[in-house]
């Protein structure tokens, strides 16, 4: 009886070998300043600094593409490993394709690494990196004489969907209703009017997530709040939010009788208010 062979060991190229772990880049990104290495290696470098003042960008950055898993390196300014400069990086997803192609097992082996080692810091309490994006498209409706319309739609798109219960959107009063509940993705608003104003967007996390405000002092929310005036300027705008999340045990009971009466306020506070209502600004007004 033949004895069955072993299987053949991957030889990996130098040039796929990631310069900071020195293993076969996993996830890879892709530096302003050409250099290309695992994802969860660059992350180790960046600056995931929580913050939530709004970096405007153009509408032609989108998270559809982007590895969940890897979100603190999306995007986020920091130091290069290698040449030390400022720069930024994008994931590589055709190079990704590539590297699985080439080293199917070894790329499956760095892929289980990965997640448990995302697995450890999760059950740790460890704090991760979300990019947000939020802003509006828009459109504008041709009408006759002074008519014209705008067609818009607000939009909040994270890096961690999955983290997310549900994101309130707070409307200008003279919508119907002011105020709108998206409870999965994709989170968006899209309404026809006349003018610009400025929304409130509130970001509710799963229990046991919390947004960390502040590490140093240990300022941590459930709901982050972001504002953002509609841009009617040509195809519309958005902008960037690098944020922090923490996984923390033992407070979900706390937690569902907090949100039961944050949301049992919120219900009877819209219940007392009767704004006045605009049809000429609200696509939805029933006479």
């Amino acid at each position: 009886m033949v004895e069955a062979s072993p299987p053949a060991t991957e030889t990996i190229a130098d040039d796929d070998t990631c310069p900071v772990c020195h293993l076969l880049i996993y996830a890879p990104v892709r530096t302003q300043c050409s250099h290309i290495l695992c994802a969860s290696c660059m992350a180790q470098w960046a600056d995931t600094t929580s913050t939530t003042n709004i970096i405007h960008s153009s509408l032609d950055l989108d998270l559809r593409e982007f590895d969940p898993n890897y979100d603190p390196a999306y995007d986020l300014e920091a130091s290069c490993p290698m040449c030390r400069t400022q720069t930024s990086a994008q994931p590589d997803t055709e190079l990704s394709r590539e590297l699985e192609e080439r080293y199917p097992k070894t790329y499956q082996g760095r892929k289980e690494e990965e997640e448990v080692d995302r697995g450890q810091r999760s059950g740790q309490g460890g704090v991760e990196g979300v990019m947000i994006l939020i802003g509006n498209r828009h459109r504008l409706e041709r009408g006759s004489g002074d008519d014209n319309q705008h067609d818009w739609t607000f939009f909040v798109r994270l890096s961690r969907p999955d983290l997310v219960e549900h994101v309130h959107v707070n409307l200008h009063p003279t919508f119907r209703p002011p105020r709108v509940t998206l409870s999965k993705a994709p989170f968006e608003v899209r309404r026809l009017g006349w003018g610009t104003f400025t929304l409130q967007a509130v970001i509710v996390l799963k229990n046991p997530y919390v947004w960390v405000q502040s590490v140093e002092e240990d300022e941590k929310e459930n709901e982050l709040k972001l504002q953002w005036t509609l841009d009617f300027e040509g195809r519309g705008r958005q902008g960037r939010v690098r944020a922090k999340v923490i996984k923390e045990e033992g407070t979900e009971e706390l937690d569902g009788i907090a949100r039961r009466t944050r949301s049992g306020g919120v219900r009877r506070e819209e219940e007392r208010r009767s704004p006045v209502r605009y049809p000429h600004m609200d696509p939805e007004f029933e006479t």
